[in-house]
């Protein structure tokens, strides 16, 4: 489906909005169906729509590079906004727009023994939170390589060398376009016999053409 459709879905509110908004067409609806007693499903449960906002998640207040099990850091945990939700369109998923960083103060024990601890020092631990959300390409102009060219209308990187596509073309019997890499392959690639070494030009195992002189 269009990104521009997709985007529009993503932001309805309640169950109602797909159609108070013009995005269905009005001849395609039944309206028996959202009558009580019409049908199997109408006494379902209404959902309400998992947008794409922020959202109260746990992070962990332990430095990943503190390995030490002797270390208690108190509290363990906190939560923070993080974007969350759902895109309608498989090539978007749900981003933070904008984002600050919030500073905790957490307490460092050290463990002695039994139930026993000893304070040890107070820990800052730098959490990045999330302001805004949106839901935005999962591919990014950065993801494409030399061969490719970035469309963010349709949220994809597509081959700018068209030329090496008809080429490889060509050679259907041995070779294949593989369309996310704009790299043309060989079919079967092997492991080749010491002595020899694998041609991508020519999908085969060839003789080294060297001598060793000893």
């Amino acid at each position: 489906i269009p990104l521009e459709l997709a985007l529009q879905l993503g932001n309805i509110s309640s169950s109602d909005d797909v159609f108070n908004q013009g995005l269905v067409e009005e001849d395609s609806i039944d309206h028996r169906i959202f009558s009580n007693g019409y049908g199997e499903r109408s006494g379902g449960e209404v959902p309400k729509p998992a947008g794409c906002n922020t959202q109260a998640t746990i992070v962990s207040l332990r430095p990943e590079n503190n390995t030490d099990p002797r270390l208690i850091y108190s509290p363990a945990c906190t939560r923070v906004e993080r974007c969350s939700g759902c895109c309608v369109s498989k090539r978007l998923s749900c981003q933070p727009t904008s984002t600050r960083l919030r500073t905790f103060s957490v307490n460092v024990l050290e463990y002695v023994s039994g139930t026993k601890t000893r304070f040890k020092n107070r820990d800052l631990a730098v959490i990045e939170e999330h302001v805004g959300c949106a839901c935005q390409c999962r591919v990014k102009e950065e993801h494409c390589n030399v061969f490719q060219k970035y469309n963010a209308r349709n949220c994809r990187c597509e081959c700018n060398n068209l030329d090496d596509r008809s080429k490889c073309l060509q050679h259907s019997d041995i070779k294949q376009w593989n369309p996310e890499t704009c790299v043309c392959e060989c079919l079967d690639p092997t492991d080749c016999t010491s002595g020899s070494y694998y041609d991508h030009n020519f999908c085969k195992c060839l003789q080294n053409n060297f001598y060793i002189i000893h």
